[in-house]
């Protein structure tokens, strides 16, 4: 048995897992497996792994079934009793996992516990460190984007849900069942998983001393949204909420529903696909809202 394993899903990112993979060999704790879960890529991540990291639990969907999918066959095939995941496009500083294990390690009130992220491009500014919801609309609220990486060094802050990168108590993830992968396929997936951990009395921290760095833009913005983005931001959105809130949280977020469709409807102006966006949120909308357990590729 080892201690940790190191869980990354991935597609068609071949360069940039060879960069992860590369940076967990530095790690300055030893006693870890990796696990990548390969989403049916097309760009020789296969055999990059096979002939560059022979020593790598490798599993390949034979089709592409989204995120939610790999998660939940890395944790089966994972033999640590704490499971690291880490998104292939990061990089991980040499002492992130030793101090995330010896931190949930003497705490055992936690069930996840995760790195602050920091912009590969600007390692000196905070992306993500953790978030937490709203009361009344349930709005996803990020915390200290845009502070310096190191301002939280020495901070431990407790949140409801993480992305990119956290690391798991196996024991957490036997009590809480594995993601519903059809019913949350994408965009929230992992926090579904988190936050229901949470809701069985563990807590969620982000540990302000240990640090990854994600290569994506600062200045990305509505870019990032295509129609399949916007369908799943909805669609996940309704999900999580019904799922996981009290009756209470679970009619307030519905009451504030239309301002969601507003937001994205907003977005898709932005990004410049608008009638292709609506399209999309309205069909997350219905799909959400009537629980239909289907992968869509808009």
């Amino acid at each position: 048995m080892v201690k940790v394993s190191v869980a990354i899903p991935t597609y068609n990112r071949k360069e940039k897992l060879r960069r992860l993979l590369n940076s967990l060999k530095e790690s300055t704790f030893k006693d870890f497996e990796v696990i990548v879960v390969d989403d049916a890529s097309t760009d020789g991540t296969e055999e990059m792994i096979k002939n560059e990291f022979p020593y790598v639990k490798y599993i390949k969907h034979e089709k592409p079934t989204l995120v939610a999918k790999s998660r939940n066959d890395a944790i089966e095939a994972s033999e640590g009793d704490y499971i690291f995941f880490i998104d292939d496009d990061n990089v991980v500083e040499r002492d992130t996992i030793e101090k995330l294990l010896n931190y949930i390690v003497k705490h055992e009130e936690i069930g996840t516990i995760a790195p602050v992220t920091c912009y590969y491009s600007s390692p000196d500014k905070i992306m993500y460190a953790g978030a937490v919801f709203s009361k009344f609309m349930r709005r996803t609220i990020s915390l200290y984007s845009g502070f310096p990486c190191k301002a939280l060094e020495g901070k431990v802050i407790e949140v409801d849900v993480f992305a990119n990168s956290y690391m798991f108590r196996k024991e957490a993830i036997r009590k809480a069942g594995l993601i519903p992968w059809k019913r949350i396929p994408w965009n929230g997936e992992d926090g579904y998983l988190q936050y229901k951990i949470k809701k069985l009395g563990y807590k969620n921290i982000t540990l302000g001393s240990a640090r990854v760095y994600h290569d994506v833009d600062p200045n990305e913005g509505v870019k990032r949204y295509n129609e399949m983005r916007l369908y799943y931001a909805i669609r996940s959105k309704i999900v999580f909420h019904k799922d996981l809130d009290s009756r209470l949280s679970k009619t307030t977020f519905l009451i504030s529903l239309p301002l969601y469709i507003l937001y994205y409807m907003y977005i898709a102006n932005k990004a410049g696909i608008f009638v292709k966006g609506a399209i999309a949120i309205m069909k997350g909308l219905v799909d959400g809202l009537f629980n239909k357990d289907v992968i869509r590729y808009t």
